[in-house]
């Protein structure tokens, strides 16, 4: 989507002014410029920011149960639509298989957008609109957007720490996925990992009015039948440099 531009109200000068003195007008103030919050293709629920709050309420065609030993103050132990979620982590809920719990994940991180859609504002400006069409983007995506699997390593928590993906990692590669519905998604490989990454979002998610853009990644090993699943909501003040992690969802 374009930018939208405001109007500027013309103003007529006072009859009998004289110059540039006394009796003009001041200056018309410059147009305001407004980015619209978007909702991206990938994220596939709903299709524009005015449908989020009717979303969150909906019911899924398939409710979930808290496992016996999770949140025993809850009387409600069914999660039955977005709202239910709140204070509830994937690892509380009842299932059965991996498969499963990366179906929980996905249905949590689209509820977890929608709801920070709610509260998102236009944006004053971007800093991050021209990333979207980037082909390969990993030389400024954070390189804590790496997956991880099996424990959290502290050390490579440090060591990534103001580095891009790319820098992290040489032989990342991004290739864009076709379709209408991937227009926003691009499939990742790495030397031991492949998956996709998409964006699904724009817009002013802390009030600060620079415009920020919400990710999904989705990383798998080779040979391995793990998945690392996470949502990151991205930003940058600056033309250049590595995007900042405002907040990431898992």
């Amino acid at each position: 989507m374009m930018p939208v531009a405001c109007k500027r109200a013309s103003e007529t000068p006072a009859e009998g002014a004289r110059g540039p003195q006394a009796g003009n007008p001041a200056p018309a103030p410059a147009p305001a410029t407004s980015l619209p919050v978007q909702v991206l293709p990938g994220l596939e629920v709903i299709s524009k920011p005015e449908e989020a709050a009717a979303a969150l309420r909906r019911e899924w065609p398939q409710p979930y149960e808290l496992l016996e030993d999770r949140l025993p103050q809850r009387k409600a132990r069914e999660l039955r639509r977005c709202t239910d979620i709140e204070g509830v982590d994937v690892n509380d809920v009842d299932v059965v298989s991996q498969r499963d719990t990366e179906v929980v994940q996905l249905q949590f991180l689209q509820c977890r957008v929608m709801k920070a859609l709610t509260t998102a504002r236009p944006s004053r400006t971007s800093q991050v609109r021209e990333l979207l069409k980037l082909k390969s983007p990993g030389d400024v995506l954070p390189a804590a957007m790496a997956p991880e699997f099996g424990e959290a390593q502290p050390d490579k928590t440090r060591e990534r720490q103001g580095k891009s993906w790319s820098a992290t990692e040489p032989e990342l590669h991004f290739e864009p996925r076709e379709g209408e519905r991937n227009a926003f998604s691009l499939a990742v490989t790495g030397q031991d990992t492949f998956g996709l990454l998409e964006w699904w979002a724009t817009g002013d998610f802390n009030g600060d009015g620079q415009e920020d853009v919400i990710a999904y990644r989705a990383m798998s090993p080779r040979g391995g039948s793990l998945t690392d699943i996470a949502g990151f909501v991205l930003t940058r003040s600056q033309p250049q440099g590595v995007l900042q992690i405002l907040e990431q969802w898992r």
